[in-house]
């Protein structure tokens, strides 16, 4: 190809790709180079000659809404489906899929804007499926009296100390739906009742008594209410995806049959309109209509356990005054016959199943509230009653995965089946709070969690689209157990994010609006361990209590393996571990995510495995965080005597939970504070109240610590968070929102547990912790700790492939077992080669690693290792070329005359494969010992009962410090039990421009170490599994840019850089700016890239930029166009491994950062004249020309200048005054293209470089 008329592509290439980027807002540009799952609305100004764009017509159906007709449009292009309004021939279309997919509809010139929202994600099933793959049967005795979840988490000691359940506490559980039709879950149900005047009333059960409306609260009392004062009456679940709003049509029955036959009906489906055939007529014989007219539609369901969609006769009628639609039934089996079906009642039964006691078939609850986008009943989204009384529509609350409902049963499932569980025997699953109830959020259809929150916290939204609070909440505590994994999703960082803006709010005291108490947040981290820095968003708020996964093998009991015992207590290798970028402690505590047992939606044991019990295997801090849930439920339960549950402040249930966690012998990252402790947290929380409880040394921790969120907080509230609500749900956020326009946006009011400093090499910080002795004397000492390695020991094996790999003892490994057993910790490391676990480099693994640590009891003594002479310690299995698997406290897990014994299997999974592998088994003993850089004082204190007394931590890192974060343990002795409280401190080098810094040589601690990483990738996970450092730079005066540089020595290990600002945002939204170049392929995948081909990567972050959002419309007068960030001196560099070679079970990484600036360059802030001129600096980087472009953002004109050259100067005319101009250059540079290996030996390239600034024009 000639070479002129190549580069002319690529500059036309460039150009458009970076054009097209300002038609989208809602999520960084980024994430169209990526397969993360998201909605889209897309504006389009002509959808007929749209769709000739692409070779195909529109699809028009007419629908009926409520008597009014509505024009639905579909476009199919390439398999990507985008569906929606039309209005004459303009179209608001939306599409849920992959990001990428919609990349090639943004360059249409049709396409006016398209608003990007990331999709929240849960684990697909085969997270929980896999583990049944690493099964071994065989024979065995079943145990039914082993402790379970609730015994070990304290549950049932709670109930025995104090007959607490949970009553009188309502858990919302946001996620893919709930099915109440479960025996476990069918009095987890409650009801809202709204009246005539405005109130809410949360009743535990309702009956009709001639008339009036009977009641029980929440806590059991009876009480009735005139009828004519009742508005409304609903089971207490919300759709806020508006999944299931069933469309009726009215029909007169003939000879006993609705002739519905071939007629087209219509369910809402959120923003789009499904069409649905009626093939029968539907008998209606002995359902009694005073008006003669039936009320008609059919479902679409999606049930995957029933075989996919169920679509099946709805009908209401009205058995007691003509117009009143009190009754309802639906065709559960599919007769066209309505007579044999349970009738559903307004004032009873909501439950859509075939059997109360034994259902076979759940289709969900009749009613409930929905959320309507603001497409169909009204031009506002708000919530409505699922069920209408006049019969135009119902709605059905239902779980269309199964999630929810697992959540739901660990944490309230009220036990009411009993179930077959392998060698544990005969086993009910009540969950931790079995009196409480469950609010059961649908949000994660179409990914409406924000809406559905803050509903479950008690706000609204009146007749003018503005939120409210309504000065109750609906739930006590919410639970999440979702992320986003995909971390460039938004314009900030995790933790700064989006999601984790509107957690934080959701969180705070005061903050949504004046007189709002906050709510308690449980937030699930994440499943991309082991790597450090794996949390997720919004598991990054700082106001979130955050949930990472410990081990209990009772598990494998119930699925067939007759291990001779198990252990709990330990950290599970994929649980997310931390540092945050900002550098502070996630997760908060931990709970039991390896694995356990929960119900499962009616059906699902029927479908799945052939057996009539509705159970499975549950996990992950998806499980973690709903047992958290319910001990929070608990504590809440256990004081409700002496205060309202809704109005104990969040902040003081957190410290309820953090500070009595068992300290499990982890590290900050790791653990946080420990493992939840229900029966320590319950009696701290009576104690406090002033409730009898057992005298307990209980007491509880706060720091002064702070997250500054910076301006990217102002940012989400002021910009990003309203442009969600205005512009896809035509909302407005609550009066005090509209208040901050005008006063600045606060900072959120949020407590920590947790200690967080920030000091200079050689400098110092100081904070302080505040304990708080309750309900008796306490004798603390104090003390801060960190673990030092006291025995390292590598070999090499050779591993055959195959099922079972082969036990090893520590002394056929040659390691001292003794020394293991002192250790407060033992990490184990496996790793080998990626040329054996992907040698094509088609990114297919072809084998996979598992390394378990097994106790072992020579129970026949003939010397050989059986399966039923193991006790389950603790195991890893990532798909990747490394695994790492932590032990604490070995000497208390293996029993007398036990042995430490590994298994280490490497196994098929793809041919062809090696009949053998060999790998590097590092086994690394750690001991806590006194910190040499962290002191507190005094080391010893005496707190009367009730006092409070505030001990001083001063860290002094030494002046060699390398610029990342620490984790050091508080460790407070009361009155001879050892608590946790975590601390991380960032050590921030200041780095003069023009000098050149290395990032990794100084000293650091050995676990999370500066200078090496050590894979943590999984090819079944997502984007965040791998491991990640950060590290802190600041410049003691304004620099363009920084020139960050990073190099490995694996060849096939690749690494990606991000770089943030102190505020939270990306430094530049340009490849190899902010992040650099990569392409991500789902499932924790990531192409290799490498500058050059080689193990090296470069990226140029800025320090002044745009955050490119749009405001489609400005819906509001302080959006534009962009948003500036002018004069950034403070960042964090993000270095993560997208690849792991395996060449060790560590690997060495060096990085260095030159801030840049040339003299003639500054930022302008004013002008009066109708000229500017600015110079950029040149980056340190050859380049063989500039593509210069401005752009003004944020209101204003100048004549457009796109020009190309090797200099960096900027000469414009002003047609009008704008607000600010953002000025780019993209520097071609071949010499340091990115490759990208796509597969074999074909790489992709990528050679731009961008340097960027801001003048801000007053």
């Amino acid at each position: 190809m000639n070479g002129k008329y190549l580069l002319t592509v690529l500059l036309i290439t460039t150009v458009l790709a970076f054009a097209q980027t300002v038609k989208i807002s809602g999520a960084n540009p980024a994430i169209l180079d990526t397969d993360t799952p998201i909605l889209a609305k897309v504006k389009v100004s002509d959808v007929y000659t749209f769709a000739s764009q692409w070779k195909t017509t529109p699809k028009i159906e007419t629908a009926r809404v409520l008597g009014k007709e509505v024009k639905v449009a579909t476009v199919s292009i390439n398999g990507l489906e985008l569906r929606g309004r039309l209005d004459g021939a303009s179209a608001t279309l939306y599409y849920k899929g992959p990001a990428s997919a919609l990349k090639s509809i943004v360059e249409s010139p049709h396409v006016e804007s398209i608003f990007v929202k990331v999709m929240p994600e849960i684990p697909p099933r085969d997270f929980f499926t896999d583990v049944a793959s690493l099964l071994e049967k065989g024979g065995g005795t079943p145990q039914p009296t082993l402790p379970v979840m609730r015994e070990i988490i304290g549950a049932s000691r709670v109930e025995q100390l104090f007959g607490v359940n949970g009553t009188g506490v309502v858990i919302a559980i946001v996620d893919t739906g709930v099915d109440y039709g479960h025996p476990d879950l069918q009095d987890a149900l409650a009801w809202l009742i709204k009246t005539t005047d405005g109130k809410e009333i949360i009743a535990s059960a309702i009956a009709l008594v001639g008339g009036s409306l009977q009641y029980k609260t929440l806590r059991g009392q009876t009480s009735t209410l005139p009828l004519v004062q009742v508005a409304s009456v609903e089971p207490l679940a919300l759709d806020a995806d508006e999944s299931q709003v069933i469309l009726l049509q009215s029909f007169t029955a003939s000879g006993g049959y609705l002739q519905t036959s071939g007629q087209t009906f219509y369910v809402i489906d959120g923003p789009m309109v499904n069409i649905v055939n009626a093939a029968c007529n539907y008998a209606v014989t002995g359902l009694v209509s005073k008006s003669g007219v039936y009320k008609f539609g059919m479902t679409y369901l999606y049930i995957p356990w029933y075989g996919g969609v169920v679509k099946v006769g709805v009908v209401m009628y009205d058995p007691d005054q003509p117009g009143v639609y009190t009754a309802a039934r639906v065709d559960l089996n599919s007769n066209c016959n309505f007579s044999d079906d349970p009738e559903l009642r307004y004032f009873g039964n909501r439950l859509i199943v075939d059997s109360p006691t034994a259902p076979t078939i759940s289709l969900g609850v009749a009613g409930g509230y929905f959320y309507d986008w603001g497409l169909w009943l009204d031009v506002y989204a708000k919530f409505y009653p699922g069920w209408d009384l006049s019969g135009n529509y119902l709605s059905i609350f239902y779980d269309f995965n199964s999630h929810g409902t697992a959540c739901s049963s660990v944490a309230a499932g009220r036990g009411r089946a009993v179930y077959d569980l392998g060698y544990l025997g005969q086993q009910r699953l009540r969950g931790i709070a079995p009196g409480a109830k469950v609010l059961g959020v649908k949000g994660l259809w179409w990914g409406m969690v924000e809406a559905g929150m803050m509903w479950a916290a008690g706000f609204d939204v009146n007749q003018d689209g503005q939120w409210y609070w309504t000065r109750q909440k609906r739930a006590h505590v919410i639970s999440n157990s979702w992320g986003i994994s995909e971390f460039i999703y938004d314009y900030a960082a995790f933790g700064y994010d989006f999601e984790s803006a509107v957690i934080n709010a959701l969180a705070a005291r005061g903050f949504l609006d004046r007189n709002y108490p906050g709510i308690v947040v449980v937030h699930a981290g994440g499943n991309g361990g082991y790597g450090f820095g794996t949390i997720t968003s919004p598991g990054a708020a700082a106001g979130a209590i955050t949930v990472g996964a410990a081990t209990s093998g009772h598990f494998w009991l119930a699925l067939g393996t007759p291990f001779y015992g198990f252990r709990w207590g330990d950290i599970i290798s994929w649980s997310l571990r931390g540092p945050t970028v900002a550098g502070y402690v996630k997760p908060d505590v931990v709970n039991i995510g390896a694995f356990g047992i929960a119900a499962y939606p009616v059906g699902w044991g029927r479908y799945y495995y052939g057996i009539p019990e509705d159970w499975d295997i549950f996990g992950g801090t998806s499980q973690a965080t709903p047992l958290t849930a319910g001990v929070v439920a608990l504590v809440l339960s256990a004081v409700a005597d002496k205060v309202d549950p809704a109005a104990v402040d969040p902040f003081l249930v957190r410290q309820f939970i953090a500070s009595t966690a068992i300290d499990i012998g982890y590290t900050p990252f790791t653990a946080g504070h420990g493992f939840v402790n229900a029966t320590a947290a319950v009696i701290a929380a009576r104690a406090y109240y002033g409730l009898p409880a057992p005298r307990s040394p209980v007491a509880l921790f706060q720091t002064n610590s702070v997250v500054n969120l910076g301006d990217s907080w102002s940012f989400q509230w002021r910009v990003n968070i309203p442009l969600y609500f205005g512009y896809l749900m035509n909302n407005v956020l609550t009066p005090q929102w509209a208040a901050y326009l005008q006063t600045g946006v606060p900072q959120p009011s949020l407590g920590m547990t947790s200690m967080y400093l920030t000091a200079n090499p050689g400098g110092q910080a100081v904070g302080t912790l505040t304990v708080t002795a309750v309900g008796s004397r306490l004798a603390v000492s104090a003390s801060v700790q960190t673990l030092a390695p006291i025995y390292r020991k590598t070999t090499t094996l050779n591993i055959p492939v195959g099922t079972l790999g082969g036990y090893f003892t520590m002394q056929l490994l040659g390691s001292d077992e003794d020394v293991l057993r002192q250790a407060d910790l033992v990490v184990f490391r496996i790793a080998y080669s990626f040329s054996a676990f992907d040698p094509e480099f088609d990114y297919v693994n072809n084998v996979r690693p598992v390394l378990w640590v097994f106790g072992w009891t020579d129970l026949n003594g003939d010397g050989r290792i059986a399966v039923n002479e193991l006790t389950w310690i603790n195991y890893g299995y990532q798909r990747g070329t490394a695994v790492e698997v932590p032990v604490s406290k070995l000497s208390a897990k293996l029993g007398p005359g036990q042995r430490l014994v590994l298994r280490i299997d490497i196994r098929p999974v793809t041919a062809p494969y090696p009949a053998s592998v060999p790998v590097t088994l590092e086994v690394v003993a750690y001991k806590r010992v006194p910190a040499p850089d962290a002191s507190i004082t005094p080391s010893a204190y005496t707190l009367a009962p009730g006092q409070r007394y505030t001990f001083v931590v001063r860290v002094t890192p030494p002046s060699n410090a390398a610029p990342t974060v620490y984790e050091r343990l508080i460790v407070l002795n009361v009155n001879g039990t050892s608590y946790v409280v975590p601390l991380s401190y960032v050590v921030r080098a200041v780095v003069p421009v023009n000098t050149a810094y290395v990032l990794t040589s100084g000293r650091s601690d050995s676990w999370y170490s500066a200078s090496e990483v050590r894979g943590g990738n999984d090819w079944a996970w997502r984007y965040e599994s791998g491991d990640w450092r950060v590290y802190y730079v600041s410049t003691p005066t304004l620099a363009r840019g920084l020139y960050v540089d990073f190099r490995w020595r694996c060849i096939n290990t690749s690494l990606i850089l991000y770089t943030v600002t102190d505020s939270g945002f990306f430094a530049g939204y340009f490849w190899n700016q902010g992040v650099t170049y990569h392409r991500y392929l789902g499932s924790g995948k990531f192409n290799w890239t490498g500058v050059g081909g080689q193990a090296k990567v470069l990226a140029l972050p800025a320090a002044s930029f745009a955050v490119p959002i749009v405001a489609p419309g400005l819906l509001y007068q302080t959006m534009s166009a962009s948003y500036p960030v002018a004069g950034a001196r403070s960042f964090a560099i993000v270095a993560r491994t997208s690849l792991y070679g395996g060449c060790g079970t560590s690997e060495a990484i060096g990085g260095v950062v030159r801030p840049f600036i040339e003299t003639g360059d500054s930022p302008i802030t004013i002008t009066t004249s109708p000229y500017v001129r600015v110079v950029l600096s040149r980056p340190p980087i050859s380049y063989l020309f500039a593509l210069k472009s401005a752009s003004v953002l944020g209101g204003g004109l100048v004549v457009p200048m796109a020009t190309v050259g090797g200099d960096l100067r900027f000469s414009m005319y002003f047609i009008r005054l704008p607000v600010f101009v953002d000025y780019v250059a993209l520097l071609y540079s071949p010499e340091n293209a990115v490759w990208s290996r796509i597969s074999g030996d074909k790489f992709y390239r990528y050679p731009w470089y961008a340097v960027e600034g801001v003048s801000v024009i007053s």
